[in-house]
């Protein structure tokens, strides 16, 4: 029979696991930061994912000229959104929630057969109080 320890155990791993997902979920992003144009163009993406920095560390990069300029900052937050989406899935790698769900599935099965098992009993002893077979 399924016994009552393992069955605890069995739902403190589903529990357990269950909180990771909660726990990834609610985790804050570090803000990113990327450069471009040798280092003189600087943008920093905030923990929302929108840009919370642009600076130009060298004044004389604007001098380059509005091509320039269009390509550098493309690069820059492009650079720093790419850096982003990294930070966002490099840390953990997901649970495996169709197991969870699985895990759960044969823990209510189980427990389902072990009280079938136990009405079953529960009638026998009755009908024997009662004076049948």
């Amino acid at each position: 029979m399924f016994g009552e320890d393992a069955i605890a155990q069995q739902l403190a791993e589903a529990r357990s696991a269950l909180d990771e997902v909660r726990q990834q979920q609610g985790q804050p992003v570090q803000p990113v930061t990327a450069e471009a144009a040798a280092g003189r163009i600087q943008v920093t993406l905030g923990a929302n994912g929108r840009v919370e920095k642009f600076r130009f560390l060298e004044e004389r990069v604007l001098k380059e000229g509005t091509e320039f300029l269009e390509v550098e900052i493309a690069k820059v937050v492009n650079a720093a959104l790419d850096a982003r989406a990294e930070a966002l899935t490099a840390d953990v790698p997901p649970p495996d929630l169709e197991a969870i769900g699985d895990a759960v599935a044969q823990i209510q099965e189980q427990g389902v057969r072990q009280m079938r098992e136990m009405t079953a009993q529960i009638s026998a002893v009755m009908q024997k109080l009662q004076g049948g077979a």
